[in-house]
């Protein structure tokens, strides 16, 4: 099976412009209702709170997405499964022939396109 390695987790980096860019944020949201700024800037989480978030965020937003790619993986391996071997066969042949991505979204996509008849293996 041809795939196309995950991109490696990195850890989030907490930067000036980032920093920046939430101060201008919240700035904006102060801004937007003049009367009630000193509210809103009491409910506003301090910008140290927001990068730890952030950063937290970013790690679970990986694992996540490593999940739901492995999964997509497997369904598309159990679909693969329920062909024929001969049909099984031309669909791997296909497969590492294309030019496509080796990405789990694309496999499930020529997998569909084989069974709606929009791909002809012949």
């Amino acid at each position: 099976m041809r795939f196309k390695p995950g991109h490696r987790i990195e850890p989030f980096n907490d930067t000036s412009r980032k920093r920046a860019a939430c101060a201008r944020a919240q700035r904006r949201e102060r801004d937007a209702f003049p009367l009630l700024a000193p509210l809103i800037a009491e409910q506003q989480p301090a910008i140290e709170a927001v990068m730890a978030q952030r950063a937290t965020r970013w790690i679970e937003d990986q694992k996540q997405y490593r999940a739901r790619r492995a999964a997509d993986w497997r369904r598309a391996r159990v679909r693969l499964a329920g062909y024929a071997p001969d049909t099984r066969a031309k669909l791997l042949a296909y497969w590492r022939g294309c030019k496509w991505p080796g990405d789990p979204s694309y496999f499930l996509s020529m997998l569909h396109m084989f069974d709606t008849d929009r791909l002809a293996l012949d």
